[in-house]
């Protein structure tokens, strides 16, 4: 069975209608404490020593956060410009259906029912430079455009005559 992300998707349907309104951090606290303990479980199975064990956790918990970092910092602007565009509302539903598509394929594989979703999502996961590059290259291109609608002289109301 393949690493994978969670295996319920929470983000998927709170695009279109929060499922915890104001409670947010909680929630993504207790399936951070989920994932943790299953993670925990895994290192207890290699019988490390606490030296070894802390410095796993240390290791895995700061990674996992720089790479969320710079996920965030990749995707950001193309997000601020998606934002602005009439498609927005298509694109985040179309996002969020392709989320929960996926978290139900992980689901299924996770409890012995091969599927191909799960294969497909599990696919677009080994492509990670790609999907890196391509992120980047969207994140400047979203960054130089904004710069350049914000450096645009204002029209001017009066017709010339």
């Amino acid at each position: 069975m393949a690493a994978s992300p969670s295996t319920t998707s929470p983000g998927s349907t709170s695009t279109t209608t929060p499922l915890f309104p104001g409670r947010e951090a909680l929630v993504a606290g207790v399936f951070g404490l989920g994932h943790g303990m299953a993670f925990s479980f895994v290192l207890a199975e290699m019988h490390l020593s606490t030296g070894q064990l802390v410095t796993s956790l240390l290791g895995f918990n700061l990674g996992t956060e720089l790479v969320q970092l710079l996920l965030v910092c990749l995707a950001l602007p193309s997000l601020l410009v998606l934002a602005r565009l009439r498609v927005q509302p298509a694109l985040r539903l179309a996002g969020a259906a392709l989320t929960g598509i996926a978290a139900l394929g992980w689901l299924a594989d996770r409890l012995g029912l091969a599927n191909p979703v799960a294969r497909a999502a599990d696919s677009a996961g080994s492509h990670t430079t790609l999907l890196l590059a391509v992120l980047a290259v969207t994140a400047v291109a979203s960054a130089a455009r904004a710069m350049l609608i914000r450096r645009r002289p204002p029209a001017d109301p009066l017709p010339a005559l």
